[in-house]
């Protein structure tokens, strides 16, 4: 695969998405989910994950684990409690970065990459999850919705990181998984796009969309996309 990233010297900045882009949140979070019902001793892992799927609350919101409870009658703020720390406790413990995506961002501060991570994770969570995958160390900025003011797909997250970081649009690459939340306010910035599809959870949004973008199907076709040919991992 060409390495296209350095060629010519046309990029010195690449921004990343996190969860499902550089870590694997979706299994976490199914982890998480299965930890709460195992506690519990009744119910079903994989329904209580769709109650995070459903658009009533966010994705990361509570708010789902009390609704869960509630439904299959089980009431009590002690046991809600119990199970959001333990779901929060389990989901951290169970981040870990997809495969080559550590070697990448140490071949990329190598070359002298500038690099950053745009999220719609707090600032909190988002350095934990860097710390729990030993990735933080390689960004020289975390921008979140508590910083910016904003979530994607407005342009504020990205438009602060390229400042922070004094890197310029044409000069910069974003790599992410949504089509909707990063992709397409990339491209509208001018950014050039990688879509991390291995992590993508709502291929359908690709359908009818007019974005140009590469596209990466596993984790470790990004490293090579990123770097070039390199030994089998």
């Amino acid at each position: 695969m060409q390495d296209f990233l350095l060629h010519d010297g046309l990029f010195d900045a690449v921004l990343f998405d996190l969860d499902n882009t550089l870590v694997d949140f979706i299994s976490a979070k199914k982890k998480a989910c299965a930890s709460v019902i195992e506690e519990l001793g009744c119910g079903d892992p994989d329904e209580l994950f769709s109650y995070f799927l459903r658009k009533r609350y966010g994705f990361e919101d509570y708010g789902n684990i009390f609704d869960y409870l509630s439904d299959i009658g089980i009431r009590g703020s002690a046991t809600y409690l119990e199970s959001c720390t333990l779901y929060e406790n389990e989901k951290l413990f169970n981040i870990h970065p997809y495969k080559g995506i550590e070697e990448m961002l140490s071949g990329l501060r190598s070359k002298g990459m500038r690099l950053g991570v745009v999220t719609d994770a707090d600032s909190d969570h988002a350095e934990k999850r860097l710390k729990k995958a030993d990735l933080f160390q390689y960004f020289d900025i975390v921008m979140t919705p508590d910083i910016s003011g904003s979530r994607k797909p407005d342009p504020d997250s990205f438009l602060m990181a390229l400042d922070s970081i004094r890197a310029d649009p044409v000069h910069t690459i974003h790599v992410g998984d949504s089509i909707r939340r990063d992709i397409e306010p990339a491209n509208r910035l001018g950014i050039c796009t990688i879509h991390a599809a291995y992590g993508d959870w709502h291929p359908e949004e690709m359908m009818g969309s007019p974005v140009r973008t590469l596209r990466v199907e596993r984790s470790e076709d990004l490293l090579r996309l990123m770097l070039g040919n390199c030994t089998d991992l």
